[in-house]
């Protein structure tokens, strides 16, 4: 029962300081005509498509994208790193949602997805 408790601590102190991961890309002004031009969209640097300033978006790779003058930022839907002792976690890109599974055997769950 203590080894139980111990590991489902851990297991909540780690999602708890886990706050996913982001990335920002700056905008990159443009000369056009002796002045510098901010552009007025961002790039999604996954699939190219151009997104206008104030726009949120979805990632087929389960981020979430803000586009602002101040440029991008992306961020994991997934909440960071989830760790379940004797568990494999891998991110379900159809629900951005971890899946626990028994090490080498993706078709027996285990950990806190279990039912």
């Amino acid at each position: 029962m203590r080894n139980v408790l111990l590991s489902l601590t851990v297991l909540s102190l780690s999602l708890a300081f886990c706050h996913g991961f982001c990335f920002r890309v700056l905008p990159k002004a443009e000369w056009i005509d002796g002045k510098f031009v901010l552009p007025d969209s961002c790039v999604d640097v996954y699939d190219q498509k151009k997104h206008p300033l104030g726009s949120t978006w979805n990632t087929d790779h389960c981020m979430t994208c803000d586009c602002t003058r101040h440029g991008m930022q992306c961020c994991t839907r997934s909440g960071g790193i989830a760790v379940a002792p004797g568990c494999e976690a891998v991110v379900d890109e159809t629900t951005c949602e971890y899946r626990f599974h028994m090490p080498g055997d993706p078709s027996t769950p285990c950990g806190p997805s279990r039912n």
